[in-house]
């Protein structure tokens, strides 16, 4: 309780410091292991273009990667809450690389095209609270519409 009445102090003071906080500490840990990662060993060379896909109620806008020749099996991604944002893209180009065709989608087409998230994984949830509160009633309108 009383830590809470002192977060936001302590925050500045240690960015006064020059110190790193736990968060900042996260996001540079996974940035480096991500720089540290090998490429994908026999990597195919890709194809990778924004696409809009047309649904029942509007069109998806997302990101299509797959390998420059022959057929591969396909991959649907599904991000998080932050949505379409540049590391998704990573992970798809990543996959292609090794051979699948990967669609990544923006769940929230419905309300905003991409990017969702200004900052990435770095924007607070309470900004995004709105977009996946939209998504939870668009998602239940269109499941009882098709119930009949």
């Amino acid at each position: 309780m009383c830590d809470q009445d002192q977060f936001e102090k302590d925050r500045q003071e240690y960015e006064a410091r020059g110190l790193v906080t736990r968060r900042q500490f996260g996001m540079l840990l996974g940035a480096g292991i991500a720089m540290m990662l090998p490429q994908v060993a026999n990597a195919v060379a890709v194809t990778e273009s924004d696409v809009n896909v047309m649904t029942p109620d509007g069109t998806a806008d997302c990101y299509f990667v797959h390998p420059a020749s022959g057929t591969a099996p396909g991959v649907l991604m599904w991000p998080d809450i932050f949505g379409l944002r540049p590391s998704f893209r990573q992970m798809g180009k990543r996959l292609a690389e090794s051979g699948y065709a990967v669609l990544v989608v923006n769940p929230f087409y419905r309300v905003q095209k991409a990017p969702t998230a200004k900052a990435g994984a770095a924007t607070p949830i309470p900004d995004l609270r709105p977009l996946a509160q939209s998504l939870n009633e668009t998602t239940h309108a269109f499941l009882l519409s098709r119930s009949g």
